[in-house]
């Protein structure tokens, strides 16, 4: 992952293709491109370091184990909505099998300031959940439109209103 964008839609599918194929290598560098951001996107709905490490493993594992032998269109937009959705069950299992255990759910991931994770965590799951497909895995408000099942313009008002209140939040407010 250079610059911290991942690689483009054609590039990963000509990997998908080798790796639907049998080609260990375009596993390796489809892995490489795209860990950090799966795993980013997993751990701010989760809110667990051990569950996104967790979750991620088990995504990498199912696509390497049974990639996809359709023709993806985009296939960015493909990894981060299958990430989601693993995130989004397992959470669902939780809460199926115990109470969500408070000290786990809001762990701070270490890589980000206080402040900054405490501007985070006012906003509420779906709102980070923009910012960091937006912002960390650099996808477009139409690409975020299609993962979330939200419209665009609902896409765009609520990452507009998440960066209103971690500036206010940021600026002691």
């Amino acid at each position: 992952m250079k610059g911290g964008k991942i690689m483009d839609n054609e590039t990963l599918k000509v990997y998908l293709m080798l790796l639907s194929q049998g080609d260990k290598e375009a596993f390796v560098k489809i892995y490489e491109e795209i860990k950090k951001p799966v795993y980013t996107v997993i751990f701010r709905i989760v809110s667990s370091k051990e569950y996104a490490e967790d979750i991620t493993q088990e995504f990498f594992y199912k696509l390497y184990k049974e990639p996809p032998v359709m023709n993806i269109d985009n296939p960015r937009a493909y990894f981060f909505k299958t990430a989601r959705n693993m995130a989004i069950d397992h959470l669902r299992s939780i809460r199926e099998t115990e109470a969500l255990d408070q000290d786990i759910l809001f762990e701070k991931d270490l890589a980000l300031n206080i402040d900054i994770e405490n501007a985070l965590l006012i906003l509420c799951r779906e709102e980070r959940e923009i910012l960091t497909l937006h912002l960390n895995c650099g996808l477009s408000f139409a690409e975020i439109s299609n993962i979330t099942a939200l419209s665009l313009p609902s896409v765009y008002r609520r990452y507009k209103k998440a960066i209103k209140k971690m500036k206010k939040q940021l600026q002691g407010g």
